[in-house]
């Protein structure tokens, strides 16, 4: 070509292209969350620096709208896959690691006490102002009386089921009997024992203290 301007590949070498059918892809950026520590701004005077992760989305999830063209796209990707959670008409979520955090209190009589967040409570009934059911989860494992339970239906207006060691041989009946497709469920669970549930449901959460396997799966 004419002039001084070229092409230079940044992510291959020349001599060894790859096939595009061979090549795993690469992540890019389509936004980005900063939270930094105040040491990292105030020595460098950078926003980013130190331990960095990444979210990968799904494709159906990451359209940028930076110019007009991209507004098509947008809209198909809507029109096709609806908006991220809204098709939910179902939610599971388990009571131990979830609505709990995990901690156990003992009183001078012996007895067990775990604590529920308010916020929690008050987002379930934002969900089922939105028609959404929710199902609460316990086990035997979980450390969570039958007393307990009960009273979260009662403050809550959830029906609490009790899960084995497999949740979901246990929901899946509950969402057949719904006529309800996975993509119409939500899932919170934080043990491995629920990442085929976190996996097969359209809209999934992991609290930050779970198992790397609920993590990895949820969605």
């Amino acid at each position: 070509p004419d002039g001084s301007e070229y092409t230079h590949p940044f992510n291959l070498v020349p001599s060894k292209r790859p096939r595009r059918q061979d090549w795993d892809g690469e992540l890019y950026e389509n936004g980005s969350f900063y939270i930094s520590k105040r040491d990292l701004i105030l020595t460098e005077g950078s926003t980013q620096g130190g331990k960095v992760a990444y979210f990968e989305m799904e494709p159906e999830h990451s359209v940028d709208i930076d110019v007009d063209i991209d507004w098509p796209v947008a809209e198909q990707r809507i029109l096709r896959y609806g908006y991220f959670g809204r098709g939910v008409s179902l939610m599971f979520c388990k009571v131990s690691g979830c609505l709990t955090d995990g901690r156990i209190f003992l009183t001078a009589s012996g007895e067990d006490m775990v604590s529920i967040h308010t916020k929690d409570t008050t987002g379930i009934r934002k969900l089922q102002k939105d028609d959404v059911e929710v199902l609460l989860l316990t086990s035997s494992e979980d450390p969570v009386a039958q007393l307990l339970a009960d009273k979260l239906k009662k403050l809550t207006g959830c029906e609490v089921m009790q899960v084995g060691e497999d949740p979901l041989s246990d929901v899946l009946p509950v969402v057949k009997e719904r006529n309800l497709d996975w993509k119409d469920v939500a899932y919170m669970g934080n043990d491995t024992a629920d990442s085929s549930c976190l996996n097969l449901a359209g809209l999934s959460a992991a609290p930050a203290d779970a198992s790397s396997d609920a993590a990895n799966a949820a969605k």
